[in-house]
């Protein structure tokens, strides 16, 4: 069994994956580590969200999925069968391109997993819907209005009520798959800072099209290309000084 740094939350060994005959991912080998934020960028169609997926265990979800090698999560491959797939996408949560809130007002969006996981008692659901709001930046502008719909929320303010919902679960792990594709010029800024203020307290993906945005909330950057991670390191090593001239031709716009 591969050895997993005491430094990381998960660690990535040898990947494959495959969609029936369809080679997506050839032998990915990383480590996200912890209270950091890993941001994955490359072209369309280079396997980023087919990565994340596997991560959380999304991918069982596809009936020809197959994959070889490893993914250890403080230390347990999630991938064994006492592994509780469930447990996995409870601890490493996501947050998708497009917002989808449920047919459900607001408050109780916020507290439908915790409450699926037995927490009745009202003053700790209250508070647990707040601290998530405030985590997401949203607790001042819906305080008033808990009880209404998510439909009164602007596009961006319906992401961060997705965040807030994927945090009241506590995970240990949040990935963003995109998560500013749908958001306009001004929204795209606030998510981009709660992504920075959740990484003190939550071990951070985050999949972007967008090299500057990559350059600006991550820690830690992957390039990925044709299903190969060509060169992982710290962010400003990737944009700066990358090792491999297929890295340097995507940061400079030249490829992708």
């Amino acid at each position: 069994m591969p050895q997993q740094s005491n430094l990381s939350t998960l660690h990535i060994s040898e990947l494959n994956v495959w969609y029936g005959k369809n080679q997506i991912l050839k032998n990915l080998t990383f480590d996200v580590l912890s209270k950091q934020v890993t941001a994955f960028i490359g072209p369309s169609n280079s396997g980023k969200t087919t990565l994340v997926r596997c991560l959380n265990r999304l991918n069982d979800l596809s009936v020809d999925f197959r994959h070889t090698g490893n993914i250890l999560f403080k230390g347990k491959n999630i991938y064994a069968s006492k592994i509780n797939a469930s447990e996995i996408t409870k601890q490493i949560g996501m947050i998708f391109q497009k917002p989808i809130p449920f047919s459900k007002s607001i408050y109780d969006n916020v507290a439908y997993g915790v409450r699926i996981d037995g927490i009745k008692d009202t003053i700790q659901l209250d508070d647990i819907v707040e601290d998530s709001l405030r985590k997401a930046q949203l607790w001042d502008e819906v305080c008033d209005n808990l009880q209404s719909s998510p439909d009164i929320l602007s596009n961006g303010q319906q992401q961060q009520l997705c965040v807030a919902r994927a945090l009241a679960g506590n995970p240990e792990v949040l990935i963003f798959d995109e998560p500013c594709e749908q958001l306009d010029a001004t929204e795209t800024p606030k998510l981009e800072a709660i992504v920075q203020s959740l990484k003190t307290q939550y071990t951070l993906i985050f999949v972007t099209n967008k090299r500057r945005q990559a350059a600006r909330v991550s820690d830690v950057a992957g390039f990925l290309c044709c299903g190969e991670l060509v060169e992982f390191g710290q962010t400003e090593q990737i944009f700066t000084n990358p090792k491999d001239k297929r890295t340097e031709d995507y940061v400079t716009g030249r490829l992708g």
